[in-house]
């Protein structure tokens, strides 16, 4: 299960929520309207940070292919000459192993001391996940400069494992969604 355990480097979200929220941030002053073509920063646009297991270069290629079908239907198009590109791309994957405690509480009498009402919390079952993260990266071809970061996480479940495409389709969708900043 290389390919599975090195794709479930991909994503983190916090909870278990069907679509991954994007975080975005970029240059206010800069003008994305003249962007119309992109490359990648280079032959192996893919850092890896911190993981729970290392990543393939199937993962890479996944992510590669999701995000240029992205900008391509964006109408961007890619070139293979980076000096003739408007803005680079490159992208960071990571994971980490989490455990979530299950754990309930109650309201009860006394339990806050003194006679009172308090929160009383007793043990439950622990719930252990992997999380990931891709975070994608454009540059400004001119000055190389980074102009905009997108990041999203996800907890990644069992369906997950099994439909990784799907997943990282997804999840790059939701990030790009927002490129360009309106």
């Amino acid at each position: 299960m290389v390919v599975a355990s090195a794709a479930i480097a991909l994503f983190m979200l916090h909870g278990c929520a069907a679509s991954p929220a994007a975080r975005i941030d970029y240059d206010s002053t800069h003008d994305f309207s003249n962007y119309q073509s992109f490359t990648w920063v280079s032959e192996n646009p893919m850092k890896v940070g911190e993981t729970a297991s290392p990543p393939s270069a199937a993962l890479q290629y996944d992510i590669m292919v999701a995000i240029q079908s992205r900008l391509e239907g964006n109408n961007y198009h890619l070139v293979d000459t980076p000096g003739l590109a408007d803005f680079l791309v490159s992208f960071r994957v990571g994971s980490r192993e989490s455990t979530k405690p299950e754990s309930d509480t109650e309201r009860l009498p006394g339990a806050g001391g003194r006679g009172g009402w308090g929160t009383a919390v007793y043990g439950g079952d622990s719930d252990s996940y992997t999380q990931g993260i891709l975070v994608i990266d454009i540059i400004d071809a001119a000055d190389g400069q980074p102009v905009w970061r997108g990041a999203s996480a996800k907890k990644i479940t069992d369906g997950d494992r099994e439909n990784m495409t799907e997943v990282i389709n997804a999840v790059v969708e939701t990030i790009l969604s927002e490129f360009p900043p309106l």
